[in-house]
Order: C-alpha cells, then sequence, then structure tokens
C-alpha cells in the first residue's frame, strides 16, 4: 500500500509517498540533485552581517 501525504519533494515538486526511503524527496535522483547543489555552493546557509567589527 503507497499512501501519499500532503509533502512535497522540495527537488521536483511532485507529491512524496509516505513510506519513500528517501523522504523528503520523492526518489533517489531528487536527493542526490539536492546534495549536488550543496556541495557545489548553489544552496546555502545564509551567514549573518558581521558589520561590527571595531
Amino acid at each position: 500500500m503507497n499512501e501519499k501525504v500532503n509533502m512535497k519533494c522540495p527537488q521536483c515538486k511532485n507529491i512524496v509517498e509516505i513510506s519513500s526511503e528517501f523522504k523528503p524527496f520523492c526518489s533517489k535522483t531528487c536527493k542526490n540533485l539536492d546534495f549536488l547543489n550543496w556541495a557545489n555552493e548553489e544552496k546555502s546557509i545564509p551567514m549573518p552581517d558581521d558589520s561590527t567589527s571595531d
């Protein structure tokens, strides 16, 4: 039984199956593409400005 949950894959926006081993992604391909985006520094966590230097 493949149940669907109201979660969309962050990479391709398809609905993710609740039993997916790749959650929150829908597939291994989307998971790997996301990893590559982080590894190539196309995605990053914004750092606060440190403009208070004396």
